[in-house]
């Protein structure tokens, strides 16, 4: 049977493999989401020259060639419709953002404590094995990379804000009534999960709350803090 040491090294070997394909699938999210609001925002300020360049996208990808089929094409496509959806997948994407960040956070703040665990049954003190998510992450991180996570925070911010009002506005000027409350709804939901992925991006990405706090010597203790990369 594995000893303590041995299964402590498994656990924290499948935590950090585990955590390195959420914080690639958070990333990417991340990714997909500036893309989808970047590409919204153009069809919400910018339709009259976006918008047929969307059709005729769609026509040579569907094959069209018939001038009077794609002229159809471009007085009949439901753009509302089309914005509708791209309102949901942005929602959506938003909460999985939301959902991978804190789970990838959350889990350098358990690593962490994983290290700890080990350096102590190990009877480490300032050899730096089982300290590359932690300690000595934290003592090698330039401090530009720190201010990556604010970026991020403010631009994906902008993005939203640009959209969601946009859309917003442009169903106020249309009388649709029905989609404004549905806009309404969806800015509110939206705006609590980004604020949640806000904070949680600038609160957690951070030494204290990533490490724990270990002896310094058997008299007496100092906290040290910790962790691993957010962004």
């Amino acid at each position: 049977m594995a000893d303590k040491n041995e299964l402590l090294a498994d656990h924290y070997q499948q935590t950090y493999d585990l955590t390195y394909k959420l914080w690639e699938q958070r990333n990417r999210t991340f990714l997909i989401l500036i893309g989808v609001i970047a590409v919204a925002t153009l069809l919400t300020y910018r339709p009259a020259d976006t918008n047929p360049l969307l059709v005729d996208w769609i026509a040579k990808l569907l094959g069209i060639e018939d001038k009077e089929r794609i002229a159809t094409l471009h007085n009949s496509f439901p753009f509302a419709l089309l914005q509708g959806i791209l309102l949901t997948v942005v929602f959506f994407l938003m909460v999985n953002l939301f959902h991978r960040s804190l789970y990838v956070l959350r889990n350098y703040a358990y690593l962490g404590a994983i290290e700890k665990d080990i350096r102590d049954a190990l009877g480490l003190s300032d050899e730096a094995s089982f300290s590359r998510e932690s300690e000595f992450y934290w003592k090698k991180r330039p401090s530009l990379l720190g201010t990556v996570k604010y970026f991020y925070v403010f631009v994906l911010g902008a993005l939203l804000s640009a959209f969601l009002v946009g859309k917003t506005v442009g169903d106020v000027i249309n009388g649709s009534w029905i989609l404004v409350l549905v806009d309404g709804l969806f800015v509110i939901v939206i705006g609590i999960y980004y604020t949640g992925y806000a904070w949680y991006t600038l609160r957690l990405d951070s030494k204290d709350a990533i490490v724990p706090a270990r002896a310094e010597s058997a008299n007496n203790t100092m906290d040290r803090s910790g962790g691993s990369t957010a962004s």
